[in-house]
């Protein structure tokens, strides 16, 4: 799954990326990067099946791969911000997993706290 979201973190889209995930993002990297619509899309998150063994320490390469479709991304004027793994028992982020205000090391995000209270998905009907 494919996350968008433009300039002032604002949700743009969301996708599914077509095929069978196999627990490697490498067959999927270019059609993650021709998901990302330069024109909407500023920052992107990342959504697969399973869950990432350097959590539990041990290394895990899907992470070294999401760290090269970053790579690929920023050199298109994108950025990853979240990675996120999902299986039977819940999920799991490899990037910060809340208002990224309270990551001192996101200081160049947009302030999430204040564009989330003002999304225009924000709203319950």
């Amino acid at each position: 799954m494919l996350i968008c979201l433009d300039a002032e973190m604002q949700l743009s889209d969301v996708d599914v990326v077509p095929g069978d995930f196999a627990g490697c993002l490498v067959p999927f990297q270019d059609a993650v990067l021709a998901g990302l619509d330069p024109q909407d899309t500023r920052y992107f998150a990342i959504a697969h099946p399973g869950s990432f063994g350097e959590a539990y320490g041990y290394p895990d390469p899907i992470l070294d791969e999401a760290r090269e479709l970053e790579s690929k991304a920023a050199g298109q004027g994108m950025q990853l911000i979240g990675h996120f793994a999902i299986d039977e028992t819940g999920y799991m982020s490899a990037r910060a997993r809340s208002y990224f205000d309270q990551y001192p090391r996101h200081a160049d995000l947009p302030r999430t706290m204040f564009h989330w209270s003002h999304s225009k998905h924000g709203r319950c009907g």
